[in-house]
């Protein structure tokens, strides 16, 4: 795909998809097509880059073979489901069969499993195989020589119930069963607190998998008393720690603010949002501004920044849809929006801050008191 998006890539995606798309396919309308593309590719930048690929090689809608990014492939399985008989579904690029489903290997490259997985010397048998799950030891094994040391489930449900014996067995499973499906992800996740029991008594930061986080937070909410939910490393506050930073489990903010770099265009110091065509970072705030970006609202039919987007297409910050509510703060009823901060409704022209900050204000008797007072006195004082 191009480094650099054709203009029309930029301001119209979805035209262009589907244009390339009814140019192969005649069984569906152009609205059909519309539909499927914005279901397959929702944001905007998906879009785009969909777009500059089809542009580049639109005989992938003819063959359904790669290169081409992997939502190239879920468009045509999607288009083929709507019952397009124009377009290819997509084809594995090693074999060149149909596929149901697609994996990607990388470099614009997708195909079928068997193609796609690799063979390694198995840690039981010594015999370069599959892999179909990991030991306790993090190495391969095939489908012929499991894993037989013991049942990590039952040690888990033994050293849980050990350092908090008001937890049932079956609470452990069903919270267990809830952190992560899969038997294998559940094995993973019960070797890694064996191995290290202190995880659960506030060390989660170390966690090796968000699926140990998920069950230590799913055995605080059961009313376990002797599990502790960890705190963010960094800022040491007791909140979700979705992100892994140096090889620990910290909050978005720290993220957040460890990633910081200044803005190229505005020179704010900030999270980068995403980065222009010469590398150089750019904020959330240019990124959204940015004219390339800028879309017309549903609404009012303006080109604006989107606030929201909705089924019948992108709304701008004063066509955003809003409720009728009481104001939190006047207690006036009208179309209001809920505080993220506070999660109460917030009316469109409250005057409640202006009155907050009149009332913090003197009175304006002891103002004009003060004034008359500082006017009185010689200007600079004597030292």
């Amino acid at each position: 795909m191009s480094a650099v998006l054709d203009d029309e890539v930029v301001a119209g995606p979805v035209a262009v998809i589907v244009r390339l798309v009814a140019e192969v396919e005649r069984g569906l309308t152009v609205g059909q097509i519309a539909g499927v593309v914005i279901a397959v590719a929702g944001g905007r930048a998906t879009r785009r880059r969909l777009a500059q690929s089809l542009k580049d090689n639109p005989q992938v809608l003819r063959t359904g073979r790669p290169p081409a990014i992997l939502s190239a492939a879920r468009l045509l399985l999607a288009l083929r489901k709507e019952g397009a008989a124009g377009v290819s579904a997509p084809r594995c690029g090693g074999c060149m069969r149909e596929l149901r489903y697609v994996r990607s290997q990388g470099g614009g490259g997708w195909g079928c499993s068997p193609c796609l997985e690799q063979v390694h010397a198995c840690a039981g048998c010594g015999e370069q195989r599959r892999a179909v799950t990991l030991d306790r030891h993090g190495q391969r094994r095939c489908q012929n020589c499991p894993d037989t040391g013991g049942d990590p489930l039952e040690e888990l449900a033994q050293l849980v119930t050990a350092l908090d014996p008001g937890l049932s067995r079956e609470t452990i499973t069903a919270t267990l069963q809830q952190a992560t499906s899969r038997p294998a992800g559940q094995r993973r996740l019960a070797w890694a607190i064996v191995a290290r029991p202190d995880l659960l008594t506030g060390a989660g930061a170390d966690a090796p998998a968000p699926a140990v986080l998920r069950f230590i937070n799913g055995l605080v909410a059961a009313g376990a008393a002797k599990v502790v939910k960890p705190a963010c490393p960094r800022c040491t506050e007791v909140k979700a720690l979705s992100k892994l930073l140096d090889g620990q489990r910290v909050c978005r903010n720290c993220f957040a603010r460890s990633a910081a770099v200044a803005c190229a265009r505005c020179g704010a110091v900030r999270e980068p949002a995403t980065r222009d065509a010469d590398g150089n970072p750019l904020c959330p705030n240019c990124l959204i501004s940015d004219p390339v970006n800028l879309e017309e609202c549903a609404g009012c039919g303006r080109r604006s920044k989107v606030a929201v987007r909705l089924e019948d297409g992108p709304r701008c910050q004063n066509c955003r849809p809003r409720q009728i509510l009481v104001c939190g703060i006047c207690g006036r009823t009208g179309r209001s929006e809920v505080s993220k901060a506070t999660g109460t409704p917030w009316v469109d022209g409250c005057c409640g801050p202006m009155l907050t900050m009149r009332r913090s204000s003197p009175p304006p008797s002891v103002a004009s008191s003060a004034a008359a007072t500082i006017s009185s006195q010689s200007w600079p004082p004597t030292l």
